[in-house]
């Protein structure tokens, strides 16, 4: 390139053009800046010709340009390029004023960055993307033709930028809703399982009350509805904080534990709570994984399962029972959302378990109890 085009060098315009416009078709494919970025640097060198360019893109959160996109000649050159503070550079006055920059001799530029030779320069500005730098190792070498090559080139880099931009947004709503489609999902299936219990233990009570006239028995379904609703209100501020427990306290495992088994439909079952240990915990979510623990104890081991709830050394605890038991090639997959190996099971209690520990930073482990059924231990996370 140099300031007197040769009639090839004008001749050669058009297939630029064209090439430019095939690369310009690729850049609006990506599906980031950063790919838009390294399809124009390639286009720097193969189509118009320059061999030393670098693409920066603008970093609201430093305020800075960020060296994107290199060629491998300027970094060979240079030793690679550092990010540059607002207003060090002439990069930052073609950001800034939206207008192209043409510089025939490098030496006389007056900025901060330190530069090895003689050469000219191109910087054309992305809009709020950042900034295109074309450059050659000779003065004078930048005409009329490479400067309006170069408008284009950044036109199109711009182009594809705004639509790589909005596809990433786009793509990030759309996983967005998807998450809160998924946790509302989520949501709808807890609600559902663990109310059903309780609900299940009102409605005996006031049958019970309505057969014998006892009306001593609605205490009882007064405080299986009082349960529903500290769930309700549990679940509600669940969703609104997310999963993890941030203030747990000094929980007596025997108080939870007698409060949980209260709203377990099992008369012939029995629970046993060794010793009076405290855990660090959250009350209700506490109770909810006990009641899981227990509910899913006497669908798998029958209606006069026995249930032991007993501390672990290390301020954890377990709940065991006498039944059945687990498969050991199911342990890996019983607190999978959905899995159950029960023909009315949901999936959900033993999953709902394992995010309760999860949120109290709790390991949750499956074993075979010391009578033969299933043990759950929960421990804090080492």
């Amino acid at each position: 390139m140099t300031e007197g085009r040769s009639a090839e060098e004008n001749a050669e315009t058009p297939e630029k053009l064209a090439s430019l416009h095939g690369a310009t078709r690729r850049m609006m494919r990506a599906d980031s800046r950063e790919a838009v970025a390294d399809i124009a640097a390639t286009a720097a060198t193969d189509v118009l010709g320059f061999s030393l360019h670098t693409v920066r893109l603008y970093d609201p959160d430093t305020d800075r340009l960020l060296p994107t996109a290199v060629s491998a000649a300027l970094e060979e050159r240079t030793g690679g390029r550092s990010a540059y503070d607002r207003g060090e550079t002439v990069q930052w006055d073609a950001f800034e004023d939206g207008e192209l920059l043409v510089f025939q001799d490098v030496t006389e530029i007056d900025d901060d960055v330190p530069r090895a030779g003689q050469g000219s320069m191109l910087v054309a500005p992305l809009d709020d993307h950042g900034v295109v730098t074309l450059g050659s190792d000779r003065s004078g070498d930048i005409d009329r033709g490479d400067a309006e090559l170069a408008r284009v080139l950044a036109a199109n880099v711009e182009a594809a930028m705004d639509r790589a931009r909005r596809r990433a947004t786009l793509a990030e709503r759309t996983a967005r809703l998807e998450r809160q489609n998924e946790r509302l999902d989520r949501f709808a299936s807890i609600v559902s399982h663990d109310l059903r219990n309780p609900l299940s233990v009102a409605r005996g009570y006031v049958d019970l009350a309505r057969e014998t006239g006892d009306v001593e028995e609605l205490e009882s379904a007064a405080e299986a509805l009082d349960r529903i609703d500290a769930l309700v209100d549990s679940m509600l501020e669940l969703a609104r904080q997310g999963a993890a427990v941030d203030d747990p306290e000094p929980v007596r495992l025997s108080t939870v534990a007698a409060a949980a088994w209260s709203t377990v439909d099992a008369p012939a079952a029995a629970l046993d709570v060794d010793g009076d240990a405290e855990v660090l915990a959250d009350p209700e979510r506490l109770r909810t994984l006990l009641e899981n623990c227990f509910r899913n104890s006497v669908e798998h081991g029958g209606d006069d399962v026995r249930i032991v709830v007993e501390p672990l050394p290390d301020g954890g605890f377990a709940v065991a029972d006498d039944g059945d038991g687990i498969d050991s090639d199911d342990r890996d997959a019983v607190f999978d959302r959905g899995y159950t190996t029960a023909d009315d099971g949901t999936g959900v209690g033993l999953a709902t378990v394992r995010e309760i520990a999860n949120a109290h930073g709790w390991t949750a482990d499956v074993t075979e109890g010391d009578e033969g059924g299933a043990r759950f231990e929960f421990a804090p996370s080492r």
